[in-house]
């Protein structure tokens, strides 16, 4: 079985309820706990940063009630987070709903599959979407369908390490979706391409 950990979850949720950030800039301003950048015309969304324990966490906040979550590595530190920001908010007397809508819109993960010696150079002549310039970096990038429109892209180093990135589990399912795709990348593409 292939070795891994998740090293960031992007979450999306919609609370569905419009929030004002020219009041949410307004207010939070004035903490020095929370960090905020907001350029209207620049990028519509505010920008929250969150320090805490020992996470570091950047949300987007776009007006219509959508909240992009970005530095997370497990489902129980997004429930934790979002009762963070529900505490930030109700400082803009703002009431997050507890019903909401959540998506898992991307997962990042590092790790190490059972091979060793892998041939990426062999790899890259035979496969059509890869990138591979060892000057600049010594992975090889490889697109692995999922699906026809679902796509993951490892970077995949000779020593059989990897980073994987692009996978979009259903939030029931995490884990084994993500041991799924990591696994079947390994039997399908790495096994064929390990130096004897």
């Amino acid at each position: 079985m292939v070795e891994w950990k998740i090293t960031n979850i992007v979450f999306t949720i919609n609370f569905n309820i419009p929030l004002l950030l020219d009041k949410i800039a307004g207010i939070l301003g004035e903490y020095k706990d929370v960090y905020i950048d907001y350029e209207p015309g620049t990028f519509p969304g505010l920008i929250l940063h969150l320090d805490y324990g020992n996470k570091k966490i950047k949300m987007l906040i776009f007006s219509n009630g959508i909240v992009n979550i970005a530095g997370l590595k497990s489902m129980e530190s997004l429930y934790e987070t979002i009762e963070k920001l529900r505490e930030i908010l109700k400082r803009a007397n703002i009431e997050l709903p507890n019903n909401y809508e959540l998506k898992i819109t991307n997962v990042v993960v590092n790790g190490k599959f059972d091979y060793d010696n892998i041939d990426i150079e062999k790899i890259y002549r035979d496969f059509d979407e890869t990138d591979y310039d060892p000057e600049r970096f010594p992975a090889i990038s490889i697109s692995y369908y999922i699906s026809k429109d679902y796509k993951v892209v490892f970077n995949t180093f000779k020593t059989g390490k990897f980073i994987c990135a692009g996978i979009k589990p259903k939030k029931d399912d995490l884990y084994q979706h993500i041991d799924k795709v990591v696994n079947s990348f390994q039997e399908n593409v790495i096994k064929k391409y390990v130096k004897q």
